[in-house]
């Protein structure tokens, strides 16, 4: 029998590890203060790919607060705003 363990709702699944982590974390910060990030999608999409970073577990107090840097440089999301 297989049984599978469910996350709590709101848990935020990251498919990253602490050294793929590395990689993303510096992607988000050049694509963000290079203001490009405006341009190409909402800052919903932004803040969701941080706090999916976020989630990944073992990552380096560097890179936590790395990733607490990049939520505070966003603007809070808006009611209503898309997603896209």
């Amino acid at each position: 029998m297989k049984t599978t363990s469910r996350k709590p709702s709101g848990d935020r699944a990251s498919p990253y590890s602490p050294q793929t982590a590395e990689d993303a974390i510096s992607h988000l910060e050049r694509v963000l203060s290079a203001g490009a990030a405006e341009s190409l999608f909402t800052g919903v999409y932004w803040r969701a790919r941080v706090q999916q970073l976020s989630a990944t577990r073992g990552l380096t107090p560097l890179q936590g607060a790395r990733l607490v840097r990049l939520l505070k440089s966003l603007p809070l999301p808006v009611r209503g705003e898309d997603r896209s």
